[in-house]
């Protein structure tokens, strides 16, 4: 039985948001790396690599992220640009409303978050209450908690547009980590609001 071959499809030229670090690793942080490794962890073979040439080359013309919902668009081979969803499990009312609390009563965590670091304090905070600040981390091995959906043809999920905008998306949290409370549903307005 010989293996089917698909046609090579190269995507169309786009002009949009182009991944800066080598490798779309966003960065040396600590974040940054474990960003990168939890998607890698995802074991999306080729189209991690391929997602990675669609975020070297600028194919993503659009991206916005709210709160847990990350929406983009993303030029492909087709003339039609390919829309992308993403959407982050967030911890449950208690659990959040907990991790809200811890993170308030410590005003140096939050005081560092607002200056674009992010202290490993805060992932424990997240861990304590059984939930993950990065994507299917160690207390869901090969569990994802992200559910991602792409107007491609592909049946693989993810596809190399969603991991493109993943990858991306790895990139903002380098430069911005409290992008990462914001997957999960907590804003740094919330952290920084006086009851």
């Amino acid at each position: 039985m010989s293996k089917k071959k698909y046609p090579v499809r190269i995507p169309r030229a786009a002009a949009g948001i182009r991944a800066q670090e080598s490798r779309t690793g966003g960065g040396r942080s600590w974040w940054a790396r474990r960003w990168l490794a939890a998607i890698e962890r995802m074991e999306l073979g080729a189209r991690l690599g391929r997602g990675k040439n669609y975020a070297l080359s600028g194919q993503i013309t659009d991206m916005k992220l709210v709160g847990p919902h990350v929406a983009a668009t993303v030029v492909g081979s087709r003339p039609e640009p390919y829309t992308v969803t993403i959407d982050f499990r967030e911890p449950d009312a208690a659990a959040r409303a907990r991790i809200v609390a811890r993170l308030k009563a410590e005003p140096m965590l939050v005081a560092r978050l607002l200056v674009d670091d992010l202290p490993l304090e805060v992932e424990q905070i997240f861990r304590a209450e059984g939930c993950d600040l990065f994507p299917g981390g160690k207390l869901a091995p090969r569990t994802y908690d992200v559910t991602t959906r792409c107007s491609c043809p592909d049946y693989a999920n993810p596809c190399k547009h969603s991991s493109a905008v993943l990858l991306i998306l790895g990139e903002e949290i380098a430069w911005r980590p409290s992008a990462l409370l914001e997957l999960r549903g907590i804003s740094l307005e919330e952290l920084c609001d006086e009851d």
